[in-house]
């Protein structure tokens, strides 16, 4: 029994309280006696069953690491057939002169049920605090409810100040052309109605309602003989007339609010063969929210008298629309529009009334 004390000697330096057995039932009485975090047991030796202790041992100690330790790898090879749940055996391969690798195994073995066991006491006192929390919780939960409500009805009033704020910019956008008069309105309303129907996330509804309302805004830097001339325009005129996208496209940009509404505002204008302005974007690389508002605002400009024509019939506007699919406007969304005949989703009796809903046409 050399190698015993040996092996006794070699783990006791790790210091840890080692305890030895001559015997499967001396084994297991100390076992029984004061559960170990590691049993290490020769695979045979004597009349002396290691594979039969370290199984048995799992009745008293069901969570410490099993080593069997062989001489060679053709020793214990039962322990490979071994059912998952019957409790994990590690072979350890080392001959007389090696057997000193038991101890880095051992040691790392400790480490880990260590960290287990110190595991369990943060569970433990986390345990115990539970109460405590729960009785915080009761009075914490009264407090962020009151707290959230707070915020909600402050959220809700910014979201009002803002609605006023791009409102107003959109008033001040029809001050300067009273000819198009509710026009900013009826684009957001065809806007937001093409837009459900065709899929549009509903998170970027609001967000789409905005850039279709204050598509225009770059008209507030265009001339007024410019914008307000009752014939067509000569080609310098349409020149000028032509840079209210990124005229819209810097007034947004230096206002915070105004950010996410910048496609629409700037390419609003885009064709679909690539034949619009200012960026000369071709098919899907055009914003989405910017092809919904190009259709809703060729639309309404069919759609209602100007000075210089008449308001077309939904047919014939329907027909121009189909007309024009895929050349200048997406196909797939005038088919939507067209489709299912959204031009006559909007009433004239919207115009007397405040876009306040984010869902009726507004007169502004």
């Amino acid at each position: 029994m050399e190698a015993l004390g040996e092996l006794a000697e070699l783990l006791g330096g790790l210091g840890l309280q080692v305890e030895t057995a001559r015997s499967t039932v001396e084994a297991l009485n100390k076992l029984r006696a004061d559960a170990a975090h590691v049993i290490v047991s020769y695979h045979l030796s004597g009349n002396f069953d290691g594979v039969g202790l370290l199984e048995g041992s799992i009745l008293s100690a069901p969570e410490a690491l099993r080593i069997a330790l062989v001489s060679a790898p053709d020793e214990a090879v039962e322990l490979d057939y071994r059912p998952s749940h019957a409790g994990a055996i590690i072979r350890l391969v080392a001959k007389p002169s090696e057997r000193s690798r038991l101890v880095g195994l051992v040691g790392e073995g400790v480490k880990l049920m260590t960290l287990v066991d110190e595991q369990r006491e943060l569970v433990r006192k986390l345990s115990l605090d539970q109460g405590k929390l729960q009785r915080r919780e009761t009075l914490l939960d009264t407090v962020v409810k009151e707290r959230t409500k707070e915020l909600e009805e402050s959220y809700e009033k910014l979201k009002i100040a803002n609605r006023q704020a791009l409102f107003g910019l959109a008033e001040a956008i029809e001050a300067k052309d009273p000819y198009t008069k509710g026009h900013c309105g009826r684009v957001a309303a065809y806007s937001l109605v093409l837009a459900k129907e065709a899929g549009y996330p509903v998170d970027g509804l609001e967000t789409l309602e905005f850039g279709a309302f204050l598509h225009d805004i770059g008209k507030i830097g265009i001339k007024d003989a410019v914008l307000l001339k009752p014939g067509p325009l000569d080609d310098a005129e349409w020149v000028h007339m032509r840079e209210h996208p990124v005229m819209g496209f810097a007034i947004a940009s230096k206002i915070e609010m105004l950010h996410p509404i910048m496609p629409a505002v700037r390419n609003h204008h885009e064709r679909w063969d690539g034949s619009g302005y200012p960026d000369k974007m071709v098919a899907e690389a055009i914003p989405l929210s910017a092809r919904i508002v190009a259709i809703a605002d060729a639309y309404d400009a069919m759609a209602t008298d100007r000075p210089y024509k008449k308001a077309l019939s939904l047919e014939e506007c329907e027909a121009i629309l189909r007309k024009t699919a895929g050349k200048m406007y997406d196909p797939e969304l005038i088919e939507v529009f067209v489709g299912r005949h959204l031009g006559t989703l909007y009433h004239e009796k919207y115009d007397d009334l405040p876009y306040d809903d984010g869902h009726a046409a507004s007169s502004t």
